[in-house]
C-alpha cells in the first residue's frame, strides 16, 4: 500500500504584522490561484482567508470592498491592509506591530478556505 502526500493538507505558517497578513509557502500553496480575497473571522474567531477567482469577483455579486489583492511572492504571499489588520487586531485582542505574530494555518478542501488558527497559540 502506498501512502500519497498531499502539500495541501502539511501546515504552514501565517504572519500577522500591523498592516498585513504574510503567509510562508505552504500556506499560500492553495490560494496561489486567487486574483482576490477575502478575510474574515468565524464563529471560533479564526481567521478565514477565501480565494476568489477574477470571473466571480468581476461578476459583482459581493461587495467590492471586501476584496482584497493577494501579492503572490516566490516564497511567500502577503494581504496588505492596515485597516483589515487593525480590526483583526482589536476582534482578537492583539497587540500588532512589526514583529509578527505567527499562527498555524490549514487548507479546507471540502469549504475552499484557509483557515488561520488563532485558537492555537502564536508559534
Amino acid at each position: 500500500m502506498i501512502k500519497w502526500f498531499n502539500v495541501k493538507e502539511r501546515s504552514g505558517v501565517a504572519s500577522l504584522y500591523s498592516n498585513n497578513i504574510t503567509l510562508n509557502t505552504t500556506a499560500m500553496y492553495p490560494i496561489d490561484f486567487a486574483y482576490r480575497v477575502q478575510v474574515g473571522l468565524d464563529d471560533d474567531k479564526n481567521i478565514i482567508v477565501k480565494p476568489l477567482t477574477k470571473e466571480v469577483v468581476e461578476s459583482g455579486v459581493l461587495d467590492e470592498c471586501c476584496l482584497l489583492k493577494l501579492e503572490i511572492h516566490k516564497s511567500f504571499a502577503r494581504i496588505s491592509s492596515t485597516l483589515l489588520l487593525k480590526q483583526i487586531g482589536e476582534e482578537l485582542h492583539l497587540s500588532l506591530s512589526k514583529s509578527p505574530i505567527q499562527f498555524e494555518t490549514k487548507w479546507d478542501s471540502v469549504e475552499n478556505i484557509l483557515i488561520i488558527n488563532t485558537k492555537g497559540g502564536a508559534k
